[in-house]
């Protein structure tokens, strides 16, 4: 922060610090907004500069981050995987009951 003003808001009545709070939503609201627009604006130009669209470098994007983020694979069945987050799929959890190292699964 660049600018220092201290308000003592315990000497605010209910209307006052409903004001502040609206207002304060407001200029958030804003910036936020602002902060999208800017970071859309600079993706644009990137997808220009790569001579493709945000669309393509999107699509490229999510087929990179499935193969990056699969942490585990069931060596039964190569089609079932987990990225190690949320709850252990069925195929794991029967495996480690049985006695099986997660170790053995990971990729």
């Amino acid at each position: 922060m660049t600018k220092s003003r201290d308000i003592d808001l315990d000497t605010l009545d209910v209307d006052e610090l409903r004001v502040i709070t609206e207002n304060a939503q407001r200029i958030i609201a804003k910036k936020q907004h602002q902060r999208l627009y800017d970071a859309y604006r600079q993706f644009e130009e990137i997808a220009e500069g790569c001579n493709t669209t945000i669309e393509e470098i999107l699509k490229a994007g999510e087929t990179l981050e499935k193969k990056r983020s699969i942490k585990y694979r069931n060596t039964d069945n190569d089609e079932e995987t987990w990225t190690g987050r949320g709850r252990k799929p069925t195929w794991l959890v029967e495996a480690l009951a049985s006695g099986r190292d997660i170790e053995e699964f990971a990729v």
